[in-house]
Order: C-alpha cells, then sequence, then structure tokens
C-alpha cells in the first residue's frame, strides 16, 4: 500500500477514486468512504472527505433493495468543470461579501470574467445569474437566504 498517495497524486487522484469506488461499489457513509479510500492507500480525515463528497455533488440515492448508497449527482464531466472554478477562484479571487440577494466577488484585474465562466458551468443551486466585470462579480441568487449560503460555500474554498 502507498504511503502517501495523497501527497504524491493529489486531490484529483483522490476524487478521481471516490467516483470510481462509489460507481462500482456500495458506500452507504462517509466512514464506508473514508475505509475504502484507506485501503486505497490515501491517508485522509473525515472532514476531507466531507468536503469530497460536497465538492463532488455526492448524493444518496436508494436502491433497488431500498438501501442507500453514494452516486455521483452529475455527470462526470462536471467534476471537471468543479476542479477548474476552485483552481481558479484559489489563485483570482480577493474578496466576497453579499447584500439581500447580490453577491460581490472581487478579483484580480482581468480575472473576474474567467471565473465567473467558470463558476457559470456548476450550476449553483439559488443563483438567478451573474454578471462580470474586469475585477468584479455580481451574483445575483434567489433571495438572502440563498446568497448567505454561497458566500459561506465559497469562503470555505482554500
Amino acid at each position: 500500500m502507498n504511503q502517501n498517495k495523497e501527497t504524491n497524486n493529489g486531490k484529483t487522484t483522490r476524487r478521481e477514486t471516490i467516483l470510481k469506488l462509489i460507481a462500482g461499489e456500495k458506500i452507504a457513509t462517509q466512514n464506508d468512504l473514508l475505509k475504502r479510500l484507506e485501503e486505497e492507500g490515501f491517508q485522509v480525515t473525515q472532514a476531507t472527505v466531507s468536503r469530497d463528497i460536497r465538492e463532488l455533488r455526492l448524493v444518496k440515492t436508494a436502491d433497488g433493495d431500498g438501501d442507500y448508497r453514494y452516486q455521483a449527482g452529475k455527470p462526470t464531466e462536471k467534476y471537471q468543470a468543479t476542479s477548474k472554478f476552485y483552481s481558479l477562484y484559489r489563485d483570482s479571487v480577493i474578496h466576497i461579501d453579499y447584500a439581500r440577494n447580490m453577491v460581490v466577488i472581487k478579483s484580480y484585474t482581468g480575472m473576474a470574467q474567467a471565473v465567473c465562466a467558470t463558476m457559470d458551468d456548476l450550476e449553483w443551486p439559488g443563483v438567478v445569474g451573474t454578471l462580470a466585470g474586469d475585477d468584479t462579480i455580481l451574483v445575483i441568487t434567489r433571495d438572502d437566504v440563498c446568497a448567505r449560503e454561497l458566500v459561506q460555500t465559497l469562503r470555505e474554498i482554500e
């Protein structure tokens, strides 16, 4: 078993492994997924698995026996868009805030349109539309609750 697959191959490899595991096996809990990842050679924490589940947009669905299992909520090609967004977001965004149902994202000059385009590809829940300038993105959400949740999610991106 590889001592530290995470260091050698990174988050992308771990997440690809997660998608393969849930496609081929009945994995019903985060703990089940954590154990399988450890068996595959990844050294991960419960928090990492939880973040991977959220960012991969995995959902629990009932199978024919009434048992639950994780399944990809979006087609796997969306994972690449997600990965691209998070990378670009981390490298470009300076500040984020909201007022009522509007979220304002400040970025380095020239980066707002790229961040906004990748963000649009992800079909964020509660987002009605986006508008990008040179260094600012305006996101309109359905209501202030959606705006607050979006800001919380975006602030968690490392």
